[in-house]
């Protein structure tokens, strides 16, 4: 196996682990945020204190996707769209993970090549 190939294997555990953590820690957010959501989408009062808190760490997890636009109301618990829109940002983060390695390790082994020993 050449050291290029090794690298590129090496970048998959960071990725993989990135995207375990993050469907971790949306599954255990979404629903305080969703309650959240539904307490001021019924009463029209912003979140304050904690209920905020919750509330932006769940905007910054659903990135790519808003995964709040599938939720449904929390005494259904969580549609099926979430699962999805979660499942799929999961990854996405984890290969932007994998994109930030391996361009990393490219510039590293173009530029450490010029430099002479």
């Amino acid at each position: 196996m050449n050291s290029q190939r090794a690298t590129r294997i090496a970048g998959i555990l960071p990725s993989l682990l990135v995207s375990v953590v993050h469907f971790r820690l949306s599954v255990l957010v979404a629903p305080y945020a969703n309650v959240v959501f539904q307490r001021w989408f019924d009463s029209g009062e912003q979140a304050t204190g904690a209920a905020a808190a919750i509330a932006a760490v769940d905007r910054f997890l659903s990135l790519p996707i808003p995964a709040m636009f599938f939720a449904a109301h929390p005494v259904n618990g969580l549609a099926r769209g979430w699962w999805i829109a979660t499942a799929v940002n999961s990854v996405v983060w984890g290969l932007a993970v994998y994109a930030c390695y391996a361009v990393s390790i490219w510039v590293l082994n173009k530029y450490v090549r010029r430099i002479p020993a």
